[in-house]
Order: C-alpha cells, then sequence, then structure tokens
C-alpha cells in the first residue's frame, strides 16, 4: 500500500470510528462489503481479515459461514483469473461498534490453518484462538477440546502455537508441548480433533 493509500484508510479508520461512538448503529454486510472491497483495490492479496467489535461479532456469529463465503465471492469477482481471496471474520474488542477494519494479510507466514474437515481453513493470524467455546475463532465441538484450549501467536517471521493450560494438552507432530513454532506441513492434535498446517 503507498503512503496516499495508508493515510486515506488513516483518515477513514478515525473517521469512522468517530462517527461510530457519537451515531452508533448496527454494523450491516453490505458496510463490511464495500471494505472489503476498497481493501482489495489499495492492496490485492489472497486473505482479508475483517475485524469488528464483539458486539457485532455477536451478531454476525451465526451465519460466520454464509457471510465469509459471500464476501470472498466477492472478492473472487474483483480478482485475477488464478487468485481466490477470501474473508475471514474475526472478534477484537478494540475496534468500535458498528465500524470495521479490514485487514489485508500479505506477509510469508505460512498463512493457512486447515482443520481435517472439507471446506474449513482460516488463515493464521496473531492471537487466533482454538477450542470448545463459540467465542474461539476455531471453535471445536470435541468433549476432550478445552473451552480456551491453545492460540497461535506471531514468531519473528512465521508463527507458534501456545497451549492455554488445557485439560488434555496440545500436540505437534505427535509431540506435547507447551509452545512450538509451526511450519508448513505440521500436524497439531488437540482433543481427538486434528489440525494441519499448510503453507
Amino acid at each position: 500500500m503507498n503512503a496516499i493509500a495508508r493515510f486515506e484508510a488513516l483518515c477513514a479508520r478515525v473517521v469512522e470510528g468517530t462517527f461510530a461512538r457519537i451515531f452508533p448503529s448496527a454494523l450491516e454486510p453490505a458496510q463490511v462489503g464495500r471494505k472489503l472491497i476498497a481493501a482489495q483495490a489499495a492492496t490485492p492479496t489472497d486473505t482479508y481479515l475483517v475485524r469488528v467489535h464483539p458486539v457485532d461479532y455477536a451478531r454476525f456469529a451465526g451465519d460466520r459461514t454464509f457471510l465469509e463465503a459471500r464476501w470472498s465471492a466477492m472478492l473472487r469477482e474483483g480478482a485475477a483469473a488464478r487468485e481466490s481471496p477470501q474473508a475471514i471474520l474475526h472478534e477484537d474488542p478494540e475496534i468500535v461498534a458498528g465500524s470495521v477494519t479490514v485487514e489485508a494479510l500479505v506477509d510469508d507466514r505460512p498463512a493457512i490453518l486447515t482443520l481435517v474437515r472439507p471446506g474449513e481453513a482460516i488463515a493464521l493470524f496473531d492471537g487466533l484462538r482454538i477450542g470448545r467455546n463459540e467465542d474461539n475463532d476455531v471453535t471445536i465441538t470435541d468433549g476432550r477440546v478445552s473451552r480456551h484450549h491453545a492460540r497461535i501467536v506471531a514468531d519473528g517471521d512465521g508463527f507458534a502455537i501456545e497451549d492455554l493450560q488445557s485439560s488434555n494438552g496440545t500436540f505437534v507432530d505427535g509431540a506435547q508441548v507447551q509452545r512450538a513454532r509451526l511450519h508448513a506441513g505440521a500436524s497439531i492434535v488437540v482433543g481427538e480433533t486434528v489440525l494441519e498446517i499448510r503453507g
């Protein structure tokens, strides 16, 4: 993103945040769509993180899969032929309720955490939470998984996984870990659920 585009994005965030505080209103999926299109025009990439306040996240959570699919399809319409961008909804208490921030993920870290269930993938990002509770970024319905089991953390130019004092532990490539650096092809086991890292 060039300096002018960064400045415009900063101004937009300040203005939108101020208006959202003064004139609070419910965030609508169409608003998110417009922000995604603007982010794609400024910074073409394959993954866009949609950051919303917990109140707005709770409103969207029941339709999260549908909304992410629709936003991703919209992004694909504006992408080059071989690109397949995706939008990922993320809860962020630092975002003002009624507003949205879209982050284009453009680094060289392993990008996708893929659950071994058809069609489910989520881009790795610092703070991504895994567990049984619905407030996690990756919710796993598995009785051996703790409510807040593990989280992904930025680690230099890559990512690591940290166990959050879970009852049954977190395993990477067959070994139980408190913290372990992740790499493409790594296998993560939480409870009886297997997750795979794909680069």
